[in-house]
């Protein structure tokens, strides 16, 4: 069975799009329903309590072999794990050598234990709520605590405040020039940004969710310039030496137990000059602006639910980065990470303790890609729909965004061809040329195709929401009106399966092609293979968003919906290629 209907379509290469389906196939985006019939309704998910995310990954050291070995739980090693972020030394007496996490995992490792801490009872607890403390707190055991008093903060007009110190290591700069206003001029670019630059653009423009009020904190911020702690509380300290760029947690008291929903106020801590040398990738001002635009939208997260998957919460925080300053490209260095350079890796994937960074960075791609095809406001959509809080239907990651684009083709259709936009990313992104963007490898070898060897074959597994890339060039002997005959054998199309082409010609165009498999997941297609045509890529996916077992109580993976089991890896995806 073989056949070819051609349709225009326009795209962003200035190369034609064809689309080819097999003869009565019958080809519809309603696929989409197959696709995602295996995530449970929301409303599934509302009757029983989540449970808790998947902690956050680091390499094996002793604080995971003790885990393992069951000499601590998990909100036990959730605390030593938020200790040795500050304090590796101290942990490392009572467990073993224990280096500090990945600095860029700070969040997550404090949102792993402030959502355990009602786990936590006498000296456990009140070390946990310590280490939960902001830096002008009293509570003994707050690794980054002031040591002096603060000075009088400075609040905007409407939504925050800055603390900070003028001594100790944690004070600011004294310099005091642009407006010479009896404020460091530090602190008046702190507010700035996060006042105007970051709130201004995320929840006014954006229309994102402001994050949640901490007036019921113990501490919430309260000051001569903010009498009803209400506005959202920065704090400026010296975490250079910790290695961090900032983080930002939570002292809500609903996590100590009796709220039921998953929202909660948050407070960020952000370095208070960015003058050591790991920050010479860019100025302090650049590095103060991404750090701000990243934190604050995992405070914003917060506000809709900080017990989502971690890839979910990572990505779209680093997509935001470059959203919000966008000639900065701090976010591009996660792409050696990203399904452009490690295709093969699930996009719900978080971080293992074998492989604890930086995928879940490198996934703001895939939002670039959505953002650049349809609009910015996607993103919101899809944390509209994983909105945890009381008003909520509480969809989680994978299946937000899934919903989000039932709409708009199906998440199937807009996956596979994310996967052959990352093969020609340079082309595809606005970007990509600009910052050299990694374009995704191959899966295997080239194979030629010549009149001596027409015919080449090759079958791959692959896992849930990844892409595999064969290449099939044009050898000797071969007529300059010739087409490939390409067959795909792939699992139906209810688990995700699909398949694309790139035809790369030789005045340096390329023709992305669909190919409309049968529900099945087989099809046979004609390929321009003449003279004019250098070679021919193949692109598979596999954009399955089923799971089983989502929150599991035991043994979580680090998938999606908090440790949920892929239903669709590890199947054969075979291609022939026969001239």
């Amino acid at each position: 069975m073989e056949g070819e209907i051609v349709s225009t379509l326009s795209i962003g290469l200035g190369v034609t799009l064809r689309r080819i389906t097999a003869l009565r196939v019958f080809f519809a985006t309603a696929t989409l329903v197959a696709a995602i019939s295996g995530i449970a309704a929301s409303s599934a998910f509302a009757q029983n309590p989540k449970s808790l995310p998947a902690l956050t990954a680091v390499a094996p050291d002793s604080l995971t072999r003790a885990l393992a070995r069951g000499e601590l739980t998990q909100a036990q090693y959730a605390l030593e794990r938020a200790e040795s972020l500050f304090h590796p030394v101290r942990v490392s007496a009572r467990y073993g050598t224990v280096s500090r996490p990945n600095p860029h995992d700070a969040t997550m490792i404090l949102r792993d234990l402030a959502i355990r801490v009602r786990y936590l009872s006498g000296s456990d607890r009140a070390r946990a709520l310590g280490i939960l403390a902001r830096p002008t707190d009293p509570t003994p055991g707050d690794p980054d605590r002031y040591s002096t008093v603060e000075a009088t903060p400075v609040c905007g007009a409407a939504h925050v405040c800055i603390h900070y110190v003028t001594t100790t290591t944690d004070a600011v700069g004294a310099t005091d020039t642009t407006p010479a206003n009896g404020i460091p001029d530090y602190v008046d670019d702190a507010l700035r940004v996060f006042e105007t630059e970051v709130w201004g653009f995320e929840v006014t423009t954006r229309g994102y969710r402001a994050p949640k009020s901490d007036t019921t904190s113990t501490n919430n911020g309260t000051s001569v310039s903010d009498l009803t702690g209400g506005k959202f509380d920065v704090y400026l300290a010296n975490l250079g030496d910790d290695g961090l760029y900032g983080y930002c947690t939570s002292d809500d008291p609903h996590l100590q137990g009796g709220y039921n929903f998953f929202d909660m106020s948050a407070y960020c801590v952000v370095d208070n000059d960015f003058a050591e040398s790991i920050f010479d990738a860019h100025t302090p001002i650049e590095n103060l602006e991404v750090t701000a635009a990243h934190e604050f939208f995992h405070a914003v997260q917060f506000a809709y639910d900080a017990f989502e998957d971690q890839w979910f919460m990572e990505s779209t925080a680093t997509w935001m980065e470059d959203e919000r300053y966008d000639l900065v490209n701090d976010n591009v260095q996660y792409l050696a990470d990203s399904p452009l350079s490690k295709p093969r890796i699930p996009l719900d994937k978080a971080a293992t303790n074998a492989d604890p960074c930086c995928h879940v960075y490198g996934d703001w791609i895939f939002f670039r890609y959505l953002t650049e095809k349809f609009n910015p406001g996607i993103v919101k959509s899809a944390w509209n729909k994983a909105d945890g809080s009381p008003v909520g239907p509480d969809n989680f990651s994978i299946q937000a965004v899934a919903k989000v684009l039932s709409t708009k083709g199906g998440f199937r259709k807009n996956f596979a061809n994310f996967g052959w936009a990352n093969r020609v990313s340079r082309l595809k992104y606005d970007e990509g040329q600009e910052n050299s963007y990694p374009q995704a490898p191959l899966s295997a070898s080239a194979m030629t195709l010549s009149h001596s060897n027409p015919t080449k074959s090759k079958t791959m597994t692959m896992g849930h929401q990844t892409s595999a890339y064969l290449e099939f060039k044009r050898g000797s002997g071969l007529s300059s009106t010739v087409k490939v005959k390409v067959s795909v054998n792939l699992p139906a199309t209810s688990t995700g399966a699909a398949a694309s082409v790139l035809v790369f010609n030789k005045n340096g165009t390329i023709s992305p092609l669909t190919l409309g498999i049968t529900s099945t997941g087989d099809g046979v297609f004609k390929i321009p293979f003449g003279s004019s045509v250098a070679k021919v890529d193949v692109i598979l996916t596999n954009a399955s968003t089923r799971y089983a077992n989502c929150y599991p109580t035991h043994h979580p993976t680090p998938y999606a919906c908090n440790g949920g089991t892929p239903r669709d890896d590890g199947m054969a995806y075979k291609v022939t290629a026969r001239v």
